[in-house]
């Protein structure tokens, strides 16, 4: 009997689909620049079956999936889920047909709450409305005890629970097929077996699962059967009770594995006398009193129960957080933080090497040169020929599969990624190499080339220290291995006495599993509270309040009705440009082109808005005029992948030399009767302004509570992923290019009014005002965050401090400075309240759990 014939409880009363064909993949090809990805695929799993695909990183098993899942578009080949083809390449389509999937990289929204992201992915309908979406994801999350609070921003996750968001994502969806990409690589022993109980659960009811892993005892554990994918090319079905794991790993591969593990230093004698690496009484957060010594050409191993330091001391060794204590580097101090570790030769390799070991947007050769580039940079120009000889050097050194040095190594597999901060690694000719876990998501026949090649660095003389969660990977590579239990050294394992059984021993009988710091993620708290978007607009209307008082002591007029009344009238172009900039900025977008437009739409309106012309004809023209400059931008930065910044900057001097030939004087008195009307007030306070207030008000009630505010911040917070989970991103940047437009047509209104003529020049400045009020405001640059509440606390501060001036006695120059000091101190605030949370890389979640290639080859 299997664990799938076990009869597991499924939510629900789902109809049996046991045996039919659920996925079907017939002739799938397809080809990338330079890359043929997947040749003639065929793969089709039943209904109730758990089939697992392995291969090498590289193999095409993320591609296949991509393309099974609607996000890639096959050159050839048909795709079926539950019977039905795949008629277009689109996550929404294949989501309708019953496939959910939990990527390797996973498809969450970091600026966006826990309880967004799942509502976006398993649909709005699905989860009752984004009011019931908390309730409903915390439902979702309770078997999981990971203590996730719904309403937490996904940046303020550890990385284990955000897979655990992304595969409740996918459980939620009750899909007909699963798919689960490397779903382990960050989950510890207990939640693995708890997702291979729910994954049993859901095959009992009839769900295909496809489970892609390279651990191949968890995949023997899992599976009923497993495809094994090689360049691109299915090598082989096989019933996983027929297949042991070194025939796996051999068809994974192509070849024999006779040897897992180079030789040791200390069986080799390769190990020198000098004391490398030295370190007495280091103490920082996470560990204390660890005191340790490498030599030259000695490999030691960190190993203990996850969370008891071990992350911690490698990355302190590394420079990456401060310590006290003695650290020292062929006998001299280490002092300086990273800087100063790297000039001692200290070498880091990440774990995270996506987001701390590769630059993605740049090229394999730029990549392996990036930490030595004097040596590639005579005369402090950089040298293309040096930095791609010394690339092909590398590539053929570490057998790098890429196409060539120019190719972006974003386009790589993970294991090759990995050998690309390798190769980088070994021409700084490291003294001292600290690995993270090097082999974390890399397939076999890397995890191969990789021993070696630390190996080779220690042979060098470097003294390398490999932090693993690996106890087989511990037991092959090193020379000794540290136990850390409670932030401490508790045992040193030498020699034959270095065996995964004795590592787990160690580390299990020194101390009981600690608890997991800062994985609750409650709301409570002051400092969660100004991390939020909101704390801004509480604190700049105290400013403003403050400030307000300070003026009125120093001079009474500054509160009589007719100065309020101007500062609230000045005050109502500068809220309607600002929410428009808003609105870009919140979809990583910018507009540059918000003073010229008013300027243009000014004008174009004292064509008609005269004596003897057509209100209504001027307005029309004026929202016209709005609407086409917002196309034409939302065109360019969308349709043809143009820079915002260079598409809006074009557009600010076209609307300039457009305004300035439709009227190169000012001419064009406005009718005083609209004028009037423009400028009627409830009280001391303008109707104008009392509109922008509403508009702003409603335009947050829209970020937070509606579909569109969603996938706005949800395509500024990261838009592959918004596209991976069925937004249209170009659509929804579109629009946001033509809203903002349009919100800057009741601002060109309201400095109609106040200037009375037609004249496009003063509208210039309110560019950078816009710029100015969002930046006050809190609102991310890169996108995903920000309130409109703030927006209009920021344009009211603003306007106060250009309105002071001249009560307080101060120069006109004032005018200027003191926005750009307020604007400056409240960046810095913001940026020191959000930088422990902004993204919480933390490290790896550490597991005890055999290598895949525990049982293949052995030991040398």
């Amino acid at each position: 009997m299997t664990d799938t014939d076990i009869a597991f409880p499924r939510a629900g009363d789902a109809p049996d689909r046991r045996g039919t064909s659920a996925l079907r993949l017939q002739g799938i090809s397809k080809t990338f620049p330079g890359v043929r990805a997947l040749t003639e695929v065929d793969l089709e799993v039943a209904a109730g079956e758990i089939h697992a695909l392995v291969g090498e990183n590289g193999a095409g098993k993320s591609t296949l999936m991509a393309v099974a899942s609607g996000a890639l578009a096959p050159d050839e080949g048909t795709v079926r889920i539950g019977g039905r083809e795949l008629s277009s390449s689109h996550p929404d389509e294949a989501r309708e047909l019953g496939l959910g999937i939990v990527r390797q990289d996973p498809a969450l929204l970091p600026d966006l709450t826990v309880a967004e992201n799942m509502a976006v992915g398993v649909g709005y309908r699905r989860v009752g409305g984004l009011g019931r979406a908390v309730t409903w994801a915390a439902t979702q999350l309770a078997p999981w005890g990971m203590g996730i609070d719904p309403r937490t921003r996904v940046a303020e996750l550890t990385v284990e629970q955000r897979f655990i968001v992304e595969i409740a994502k996918a459980l939620a969806l009750e899909p007909r097929v699963l798919i689960l990409d490397e779903p382990t690589e960050h989950l510890s022993l207990d939640e693995v077996q708890l997702l291979f109980d729910r994954v049993r659960e859901v095959a009992a009811g009839g769900t295909a699962v496809v489970y892609i892993s390279h651990r191949i005892p968890e995949v023997k554990q899992i599976s009923d059967r497993i495809t094994v994918l090689r360049d691109g090319r299915v090598r082989g079905t096989f019933a996983a009770a027929e297949v042991d794991e070194a025939q796996i790993i051999e068809l994974v591969i192509g070849r024999t594995l006779d040897t897992v593990f180079p030789e040791k230093g200390s069986l080799a004698g390769t190990i020198g006398d000098a004391e490398r690496l030295v370190v007495r009484g280091l103490r920082g957060d996470g560990f204390h009193d660890v005191s340790l010594t490498v030599r030259e050409g000695e490999i030691i191993g960190l190993a203990g129960v996850q969370g008891n330091g071990q992350a911690a001391l490698i990355r302190a060794l590394a420079g990456q957080s401060p310590t006290t204590g003695a650290l020292e580097v062929d006998g001299r101090p280490v002092r300086g933080g990273n800087a100063g570790a790297a000039a001692a030769g200290v070498v880091y390799v990440p774990a995270d090497r996506h987001r701390e070991g590769v630059f993605l947007p740049l090229s394999v050769a730029e990549n392996v040169s990036a930490a030595t580039l004097p040596a590639v940079s005579p005369g402090g120009f950089v040298s293309e020929r040096r930095i791609q000889s010394r690339a092909r050097d590398m590539i053929a050194r570490l057998a790098i599969k890429t196409p060539s040095p120019r190719t972006p190594v974003a386009s790589l597999s993970g294991g090759n990624q990995q050998k690309v901060v390798l190769a980088r690694t070994l021409l700084a000719r490291p003294r001292v190499l600290l690995a993270e876990e090097p082999t974390q998501g890399v397939d076999v026949g890397a995890r191969v080339d990789i021993y070696r090649i630390l190996r080779e660095a220690a042979d060098g003389g470097a003294a390398v220290v490999v932090l693993s969660s690996d106890g087989v990977e511990l037991e092959g590579l090193c020379d000794r291995v540290l136990i850390l239990s409670r932030g401490e050294v508790v045992r040193e394992l030498v020699g034959e006495d270095v065996s995964e059984s004795a590592i787990a021993r160690a580390a299990l009988t020194s101390t009981t599993v600690r608890e997991r710091r800062s994985t609750e993620t409650g709301r409570g708290g002051l400092r969660t509270w100004l991390r939020g978007d909101n704390a801004p607009a509480v604190a700049l209307t105290a400013v403003f309040l403050a400030l307000g008082l300070a003026v009125a002591a120093a001079n009474p007029a500054y509160l009589s009705g007719f100065n309020i009344n101007n500062l609230l009238f000045m005050v109502a172009p500068l809220l309607f440009v600002a929410a428009a900039q808003q609105v870009v900025v919140l979809g990583a977008g910018f507009d540059l082109s918000i003073g010229p437009l008013m300027g243009f739409l000014v004008v174009l309106g004292s064509f008609w808005i005269v004596d003897g012309g057509n209100l209504v004809v001027g307005l029309a023209l004026m929202l016209a005029g709005a609407v086409g400059v917002g196309v034409i931008n939302g065109i360019l930065v969308t349709r043809f992948a143009i820079s915002p910044v260079v598409a809006t900057l074009a557009m600010f001097m076209a609307l300039q030399g457009v305004y300035l030939s439709l009227r190169s004087t000012p001419g064009g008195v406005i009718f005083p009767a609209v004028a009037e009307m423009i400028q009627a007030r409830v009280g001391v306070v303008p109707v104008m302004t009392l509109i922008g207030v509403a508009v702003l008000v409603l335009l947050d009630v829209a970020l937070r509570r509606t579909r569109w505010g969603v996938e706005l911040r949800a395509v500024g917070s990261q838009d592959a992923a918004a596209s991976r989970l069925g937004i249209r991103v170009g659509w929804v940047r579109f629009l946001s290019y033509v809203l903002c437009s349009v919100l800057v047509l009741p601002a060109a209104v309201a400095m109609m009014a106040q200037i009375g003529i037609g004249d496009g020049r003063p509208s210039v400045s309110y560019t950078l005002a816009s710029v100015t009020v969002v930046v006050l405001a809190g609102t991310s640059i890169f996108g995903g965050r920000g309130s409109f509440i703030a927006v209009l606390a920021a344009a009211f501060l603003v306007q106060q401090i250009l309105n002071v001036s001249p009560f307080l006695g101060l120069s006109q120059a004032w005018s200027y400075w003191l926005p750009g000091l307020v604007t400056l101190a409240a960046a810095g605030l913001y940026s020191a309240l959000r930088s422990g949370t902004r993204r919480r890389d933390v490290p790896p979640a550490r597991r005890r759990r055999s290598a895949p290639i525990a049982s293949s080859g052995g030991v040398s």
